[in-house]
C-alpha cells in the first residue's frame, strides 16, 4: 500500500504546476489590471471637453479626485446675463498636439449645416494631454445666440484640414 506524504509547501506536490501557474498568471496580470482599474484622469476622459459656469480648480490630490470634481462640475447648459456667458473648459486631448498652439472653435449646430461662429487660439506644451482654460467670455456681439446649441471642439489645422483632439456640447441660455 502507497501511503501518500503531506506537503508544507503548497506548490509541491502533485498541484506543483497548477499552482505554480496560476500564481505566475496573477503576478503578471495583476500590474496591468490595476492600471486598468485606476486609469489616469486623462485615460478615461481622452477627447472629451468638459464645460462648467464655474471655474475648474487645481492641486488634486488624484487622477481619481480630479476626474470626480470635473464630472460633477460639468454642464450642458450655461446661463448667461444679456446676451454674454461665461464658461471654463477642461480639455482632455485624444493626443498631443505635438505644437505650442491649438485652437478652440465654436460650432452652432442648431443651424444646418453647423456653422462655425468664432475660435479662440490656445498656447499648450507640445506634451500636454490636459489643457484647463477658466474665464472663457462669449457674446451676441461675437455671433453667439441664446437658446442654440453649441459644439466646442480643440482642434489644429494642419495641412488645411482641421484635426479634432476634443469635442463637448453646450446650450447657451
Amino acid at each position: 500500500m502507497r501511503r501518500f506524504k503531506l506537503f508544507a509547501n503548497p506548490f509541491a506536490g502533485p498541484f506543483a504546476g497548477v499552482l505554480g501557474w496560476l500564481t505566475l498568471c496573477l503576478a503578471v496580470v495583476t500590474p496591468f489590471t490595476a492600471g486598468i482599474a485606476h486609469a489616469d484622469g486623462w485615460q478615461g476622459m481622452k477627447g472629451k471637453i468638459v464645460i462648467s459656469d464655474a471655474e475648474f480648480g487645481t492641486g488634486y490630490a488624484s487622477d481619481a479626485q480630479m476626474v470626480s470634481a470635473v464630472r460633477k462640475q460639468a454642464k450642458t447648459v450655461i446661463k448667461g446675463d444679456g446676451g454674454a456667458w461665461t464658461m471654463n473648459l477642461m480639455v482632455f486631448l485624444k493626443e498631443p498636439a505635438g505644437t505650442t498652439s491649438i485652437n478652440i472653435v465654436y460650432y452652432d449646430v442648431s443651424v444646418k449645416p453647423r456653422d462655425q461662429v468664432n475660435f479662440s487660439e490656445v498656447t499648450v506644451q507640445a506634451s500636454q494631454r490636459i489643457v484647463q482654460v477658466n474665464g472663457v467670455a462669449i457674446s451676441k456681439d461675437l455671433g453667439f445666440v441664446k437658446g442654440h446649441k453649441y459644439e466646442v471642439l480643440a482642434t489644429r489645422l494642419i495641412g488645411g484640414k482641421e484635426k479634432v483632439y476634443a469635442k463637448g456640447v453646450v446650450t447657451l441660455k
